[in-house]
């Protein structure tokens, strides 16, 4: 079977781009089953665990907000993740992570940030991602568990704007890139049983209406559950989508994706701010949320002018 989850990170800044995570693994038939998969941290318990300080070492895999550190390296723990889960070597540059992760599938043009890659690991040494690497493929080999798919989505400014001028709504912006993540993992399956934990924001609960639309292909959808905790659906046969709060606490797949969505937006940030230190001295860098993002605007605006980019291929619309 399929085990997969989708979370995003940066929904709510005002500049910096929204980005979706997608993890999936292929489990044995006898690990577990549709609807009801197996505990990967349990699974992977040689490797991986939920906090990020561990006696043994091993990876830490939970909800990227939690992992993010506030002190002198605050990407420790979610570059340790994201590289060892992705990369069977570590990156030079984020520009080849990107690449491994697909980042750049849904840009609609290049910002000049983009030409700006930033080195990598920022957090740890290619030996260090190495040894941490080693340690998960021997517990993959072990527990019957591989991972099939690792990627992310990001819309910065220019693409989100276009997107949302045709969608009028920032809540379908963000659904659009999850429903692209589940047709990834529906074409990559076939006609295997699959699982896919979507992490629910806001109070929706009803999603039928929408996989019928953008996923079903004509299959039947067939509403599971569906409360204000969590909403499941089979679609067709054998693949169950369930729309849960916190799903990142329950299921490993979606703990990995939401860190690689975090892990991608801070290194998109990074290129921002670079890319406008490089034209101001004394620039104070921004996380982009919407206070200091506005800061960020009104400072960085004689930059725009003069480098001749538009307002709305900096700053969101929503």
């Amino acid at each position: 079977m399929i085990y997969a989850g989708i979370d995003e990170a940066g929904y709510g800044p005002l500049l910096g781009p929204l980005c979706v995570g997608a993890s999936a693994f292929r489990i044995d038939a006898d690990a577990g089953a549709a609807p009801a998969p197996i505990d990967l941290w349990k699974l992977l318990a040689a490797a991986v665990c939920k906090k990020p300080k561990d006696t043994r070492r091993r990876i830490a895999v939970a909800d990227s907000k939690k992992l993010k550190s506030n002190g002198k390296s605050p990407l420790v723990h979610l570059e340790r993740g994201v590289l060892t889960f992705s990369c069977d070597d570590a990156p030079t540059s984020d520009e080849q992570l990107f690449a491994r992760l697909g980042v750049h599938a849904r840009t609609s043009r290049a910002t000049p940030w983009h030409a700006h890659p930033q080195s990598l690991p920022v957090s740890h040494t290619s030996d260090e991602i190495a040894i941490a690497r080693n340690l998960l493929i021997g517990a993959l080999a072990r527990s019957g568990a591989r991972i099939e798919h690792f990627g992310v989505s990001a819309l910065d400014a220019p693409a989100f704007n276009a997107i949302y001028e045709s969608l009028r709504n920032k809540a379908r912006v963000n659904l659009s890139l999850v429903f692209d993540a589940i047709r990834t993992i529906d074409l990559m399956r076939g006609d295997e049983p699959a699982f896919i934990a979507v992490d629910r924001q806001g109070g929706r609960s009803d999603y039928a209406g929408e996989l019928e639309a953008h996923i079903a292909r004509g299959a039947a959808v067939n509403i599971m559950h569906e409360d204000h905790e969590r909403s499941a659906y089979c679609v067709g046969e054998n693949l169950v989508i369930s729309f849960e709060v916190e799903a990142e606490e329950r299921h490993l797949p979606v703990a990995l994706a939401s860190m690689g969505a975090k892990y991608v937006r801070e290194l998109s940030m990074r290129r921002l701010n670079a890319f406008f230190a490089q034209r101001m001295e004394g620039l104070h860098p921004t996380a982009g949320y919407v206070e200091d993002g506005r800061r960020y605007l009104a400072e960085v605006k004689p930059i725009l002018h003069a480098e001749s980019i538009p307002e709305r291929d900096f700053v969101r619309m929503a």
